[in-house]
């Protein structure tokens, strides 16, 4: 498997808040980005980027990790059939 280069402690949080995925290749990436996509997302997070270029970019990136971790929550919650408000009651009262 392929890992991100990144320093123990980015991994660490990044693990907590479940922002990393296995691709079909065995690299590590975050959702919704290739493997170069996430190493620069993964280095524009530990220093930001002084070029507008690169501002972008990261900015885009960013944008499209977060449509994915919404989307894939958004299939969680279906999945597991849980939904907003309180539970009904089965049944004839």
């Amino acid at each position: 498997m392929k890992h991100l280069e990144m320093p123990e402690t980015q991994r660490t949080e990044f693990s907590e808040r479940s922002l990393l995925a296995i691709n079909s290749k065995g690299q590590e990436v975050l959702h919704g980005l290739n493997f170069d996509e996430s190493q620069f997302f993964v280095d524009c997070a530990r220093a930001m980027p002084s070029g507008a270029a690169e501002l972008d970019r990261y900015t885009d990136l960013s944008r499209r990790h977060e449509a994915a971790r919404f989307k894939l929550a958004s299939v969680d919650d279906e999945s597991t059939g849980e939904e907003d408000g309180p539970p009904r009651l089965a049944g004839k009262f």
